[in-house]
């Protein structure tokens, strides 16, 4: 009977301690392989519009439009727009994929020398595809669009470790802007990046917006951030799509994700890296945000250093990743008085405040901080 009742106490044990480490194991894979079939996560992807995409990315999400309806333009005009594929690659050999597009107009490519860039990094689980959405918005601003695919994304190298959330993708954005700078020598970046993506435009920010040598070697001039995220804790703790389980248990999960994804977010943690931040910048985040909470994104915001330039908007139409998709005018104006206070601030013997991009609207300005608005 005794031998029974152990034997019973053992299997109970054995499955609730199986079940645990399930559990875990279950959390460590909404971080690491969020959003998308986990074979997605180990080999280089077919582009395709889903779902998503053509509800959300390409959608015009303005108060009123009819569901579904594009935007600028479709996800299908998107794959096929005029373009052209380029590889460089990262700090760890891997091969990085970013697409350069043809959307200057006939007198921009005049000047193209002069032009700028405008660079779309995306979120977890997304690709190029999510930048190209900006085709005609970065034609309308004056900007060149370039839209990268990060490690273990799109058409880059995977190496089936995951989402690191910028410890390691920070390297496939210092990789790309290395790339066109020597592409494209002379022209300046704006640094567009949503989500996952702003974390590592974050931990590059070091690199690609240096203080010294009166910014002459600056390849990026400013820093637009959509919903950015200050840390991977943050995140477990504050996202709307947390689990509903103790934070100890959470906590466990985020330790067992940076196990097998071999990295250490505490070390990478973007709020860290905000203060290295050296030219103007931009936050913007919805309300509505189901991922990112506004209040988590202003930590970023926080950690920003006193001498910069920045402007922090919320809006209450749009999402995530997806807030220009409802408030495109709004956006775009402030991207544009972003790009302005960027050049402005420059050395004019490298950038003359004369090729500023114009404002839209006739509207112009950046300066402080902008209280949040709706």
């Amino acid at each position: 009977m005794r031998l029974r009742i152990t034997l019973m106490a053992t299997a109970v044990l054995t499955f609730f301690a199986a079940a645990f480490v399930g559990a875990l194991f279950y959390v460590s894979d909404m971080l690491l392989f969020p959003f998308k079939p986990h074979e997605k996560w180990t080999a280089v992807e077919s582009i395709e519009c889903s779902k998503w995409m053509k509800e959300w990315a390409y959608a015009d999400l303005r108060e009123g439009a009819p569901g579904s309806k594009p935007l600028d333009l479709s996800c299908d005009e998107s794959l096929i727009l005029p373009s052209q594929s380029y590889f460089t690659r990262n700090a760890a050999g891997e091969r990085i994929h970013y697409k350069v597009y043809e959307n200057l107009s006939s007198e921009q490519m005049k000047s193209s020398e002069n032009t700028p860039i405008f660079l779309h990094v995306h979120g977890v689980s997304g690709t190029y595809m999510h930048g190209a959405r900006y085709f005609k918005m970065a034609t309308r601003l004056g900007f060149q669009l370039v839209a990268m695919d990060m490690s273990n994304h799109g058409l880059s190298d995977h190496n089936s470790l995951g989402a690191s959330y910028g410890c390691r993708e920070q390297y496939d954005v210092v990789a790309v802007v290395n790339a066109l700078k020597a592409q494209y020598p002379g022209r300046r970046i704006l640094l567009h990046a949503t989500s996952m993506g702003s974390m590592a435009a974050l931990n590059a920010a070091g690199s690609l917006t240096p203080q010294e040598a009166q910014e002459k070697n600056k390849s990026v001039f400013a820093l637009a951030l959509e919903n950015p995220i200050p840390s991977v804790d943050q995140l477990a703790k504050s996202t709307p799509k947390r689990p509903p389980a103790p934070q100890l248990f959470l906590d466990l999960g985020v330790w067992l994700a940076e196990k097998r994804g071999q990295v250490k977010f505490s070390e990478c943690e973007p709020v860290k890296a905000a203060p290295k931040v050296a030219v103007p910048t931009y936050i913007f985040n919805a309300v509505n945000d189901d991922i990112v909470s506004p209040d988590v994104s202003r930590q970023v915001a926080d950690a920003l250093p006193k001498s910069v330039v920045y402007k922090v908007r919320l809006f209450t139409r749009g999402g995530h990743s997806t807030v220009w998709n409802g408030n495109p005018a709004e956006v775009e104006q402030d991207l544009a008085d972003l790009w302005k206070a960027a050049v402005a601030s420059a050395p004019t013997e490298v950038v003359p405040v004369s090729q500023a991009v114009p404002a839209v609207n006739g509207q112009s300005g950046f300066s402080g901080e902008m209280p949040s608005a709706k």
